[in-house]
């Protein structure tokens, strides 16, 4: 194993725990702000605007930017302004300030997150799509990394409980950029530049990239679609479980921020075995994957509107997590298979673009449906999938009859 696929092991065991202790945090510190349930979607949403549009210069201008480049300049940006924003959480929890001047800062915090977080995603998949040239390679590939990243998410919660124990609501906060920042100086100290490639882009033709540039995007549509709506759900389902849990349980935000941290540590799990299961046992296509992660989220959803015990609430989050174990090999391996190698970093790009402008219109879809009524948001993400579900049957259906007449 060379020490550039090492490292990468290192980056996403390190923002799988970063990332899953920040988040069950921000809806408990939402409501200690006195913010409404908008405004803490609005933070999430500028954050991932400017997460979109990096990702969208980055596909424009792919020949500036070298794997290590967008990895560590995306860890060590990460590190800063999640700083810069904690900062900002803390201040306004021990200073009296301005709701406006407060809010506006912490805008400003979230928005310079925004900035840095698509880099070492699109790193990531570049690494892993100009590596492999075959499907399943590529889906077993993404999965070892997505279980890497998950056993992240399984760590990150057991230690924001720990810290929650043991000091304030900041604590875990501190802890995760702490994490960030240790990352980011590994990276920058060890990668191997001279084994990666110093461009991520190929070299091809400016006739040959533009045919091939409008082939990858127009059949990118469907799985960017399927990927659009993953990540809709993904942060529909983050964003608004900590505010259902205190909700539909009555609990103080303490005691529903430590059960939706348990909620994490039950999703990351099912998504650390499914994940494996994957890379290493199941040599399931794209579109086995495709359904079962489909039907996996639509039962997941039924079944939190409808229960009204806590513990199977929480045991909903296998089904998410198999879900989203699996539509996201789907989703990657799926846009991947339409472009030529020379195109996987635009392709990467386009991916993470999709990702982040999910996060930009979902919290806002989200909250202001949460405020309308709490269960809501569920039954909007139902028939989302239940939409997923009747296209790609259609689609199936379509290119069978295709390859029958031909």
């Amino acid at each position: 194993m060379d020490r550039n696929n090492k490292l990468f092991i290192a980056a996403s065991l390190a923002n799988g725990a970063s990332f899953s202790m920040i988040l069950p945090l921000l809806a408990p510190l939402v409501r200690e702000l006195k913010l409404s349930e908008l405004q803490g979607g609005a933070m999430v949403s500028v954050g991932a605007l400017l997460m979109a549009i990096g990702a969208i210069y980055i596909s424009k201008n792919q020949s500036k930017f070298s794997i290590y480049q967008l990895l560590s300049i995306g860890f060590v940006g990460m590190a800063v302004t999640w700083g810069l924003f904690t900062a900002v959480l803390m201040y306004g929890l021990t200073v009296h300030i301005g709701m406006l001047l407060l809010f506006s800062l912490l805008m400003l915090s979230r928005a310079a997150t925004g900035v840095f977080m698509a880099m070492p995603q699109i790193a990531l998949q570049t690494y892993v799509m100009t590596r492999f040239s075959n499907e399943q390679q590529r889906s077993q590939a993404m999965s070892k990394f997505g279980a890497l990243n998950s056993a992240g998410v399984i760590i990150g919660p057991f230690l924001t409980t720990l810290l929650l124990g043991f000091g304030g609501i900041m604590t875990p906060l501190w802890a995760a950029i702490i994490i960030l920042a240790l990352i980011s100086v590994v990276l920058v100290l060890s990668f191997d530049r001279h084994t990666e490639q110093h461009s991520v882009e190929k070299p091809v033709t400016e006739k040959h990239e533009a045919a091939s540039m409008d082939l990858s995007i127009q059949q990118c549509y469907p799985w960017l679609m399927l990927g659009f709506s993953l990540y809709l759900a993904i942060v529909t389902v983050n964003l608004t479980a900590g505010f259902y849990i205190q909700d539909r349980f009555n609990m103080t935000a303490a005691e529903g921020a430590v059960h939706f941290a348990e909620c994490s540590l039950v999703v990351g799990i099912a998504l650390v075995v499914m994940q494996t299961l994957i890379s290493k046992y199941l040599n399931w296509s794209v579109y086995r994957l495709l359904w079962v992660g489909l039907f996996s989220m639509a039962a997941a959803l039924l079944i939190s509107v409808f229960t009204t015990e806590l513990r199977i609430f929480q045991a909903t989050y296998l089904l998410y997590g198999i879900s989203v174990a699996c539509l996201i090999p789907a989703f990657t391996t799926g846009a991947a298979q339409t472009a030529p190698s020379a195109l996987q970093t635009k392709v990467a790009s386009w991916c993470t673009a999709t990702q982040a402008l999910s996060f930009v219109v979902g919290p806002l879809i989200s909250t202001g449906l949460y405020q309308w009524h709490k269960e809501f948001p569920y039954y909007f993400l139902f028939l989302v999938m239940l939409g997923l579900i009747v296209f790609f049957l259609f689609q199936t259906k379509t290119q069978t009859v295709k390859r029958v007449t031909e």
